[in-house]
């Protein structure tokens, strides 16, 4: 017996498939995202943030256009890295007086690294711990004391903890700059905490089953950004000067509705009316709160195996 998708955390992973064209949308922004390093991360944040005003919207079809528009979700991108690392800049600029101010001189090593995290700029969120983790345990020369590893490894989990909420500012008024009005952020964050904390779960849930489908992370990564642009706006939903009910949210939960049904394999479903001509083909994969859209292949075997 089919059955509804109502809740914002099993939405958040399978709403791409009301896009009759997902599959190719996705598998073209990983492929980006493999090829093109420098280029594919900031794009396919840029396609995050193009995203969030179909959402809101209702726009069709629910996932933007790659064709004609890469170089702007590239320079899109830039700006969400602008936002990233302008939280982050304090922890780096106090990282950076600290080892100068106890005699370290810059080497090739950090050369090497900042190359390194300029050409897989996917990683480049993780130059701070590594960096820290680098001068606490294994450096030759001097390591930073473990006590203010400890205080520098609990803020930079409070600022990314609070960097979402920096961008639903963004959400509400399509400007970056808004991202650094620390006060409405705060003041979204706690008025919405619960809401707040879930999205950061299910996020997490999402963000380790998209980088950890090897060999196709690359895709995961592109899947599981789109699902956690979704659960994180769930959040605004019901702001006026934003939500219409035209928005995707609303089209989800009534006429666009999303329903499954089980298979023989007790954590595969099949979507009924998911926007894929083929439902049969349309399986997805129960992972906790999250459902998986599965590749057509995957989809193909489990679907002759249970024939």
């Amino acid at each position: 017996m089919p059955q509804k998708l109502s809740q914002i955390g099993e939405l958040s992973g399978v709403f791409v498939v009301r896009d009759p064209a997902w599959r190719e949308k996705i598998f073209f922004g990983g492929l980006l995202l493999l090829l093109v390093h420098p280029v594919g991360w900031p794009a396919a944040l840029g396609y995050r943030k193009e995203l969030i005003s179909r959402l809101f919207a209702g726009a069709d079809p629910v996932l933007p256009e790659w064709r004609g528009n890469i170089w702007r979700y590239f320079l899109e991108g830039l700006k969400a890295m602008g936002v990233i690392f302008g939280y982050l800049s304090p922890l780096y600029f106090s990282l950076i007086v600290l080892l100068l101010a106890n005699g370290v001189t810059p080497d090739l090593t950090w050369l090497y690294a900042i190359v390194f995290f300029f050409v897989f700029m996917i990683f480049s969120t993780l130059s701070f711990p590594v960096a820290l983790l680098y001068w606490t345990f294994f450096s030759d020369t001097y390591r930073i004391p473990q006590s203010l590893f400890v205080v520098f490894s609990a803020m930079f989990a409070l600022i990314i903890f609070f960097i979402p909420s920096g961008f639903l500012q963004v959400s509400k008024t399509g400007k970056y700059m808004s991202a650094f009005d620390v006060v409405a952020a705060f003041s979204t964050m706690r008025s919405n905490f619960k809401k707040y904390l879930l999205a950061w779960y299910r996020s997490i849930i999402l963000s380790l089953s998209g980088h950890f489908v090897l060999p196709f992370a690359p895709w995961g990564v592109v899947w599981c950004y789109l699902g956690i642009i979704f659960e994180f706006n769930s959040i605004l939903v019901n702001t006026p000067e934003i939500t219409s009910k035209a928005s995707w949210y609303e089209r989800l939960a009534g006429p666009d509705e999303i329903l499954v049904e089980t298979t023989r394999y007790s954590r595969i479903l099949k979507c009924m009316n998911a926007g894929d001509t083929h439902s049969s083909d349309c399986l997805v994969a129960r992972i906790g709160p999250i459902l998986i859209p599965l590749p057509k292949f995957v989809a193909n075997f489990l679907s002759t195996e249970a024939a």
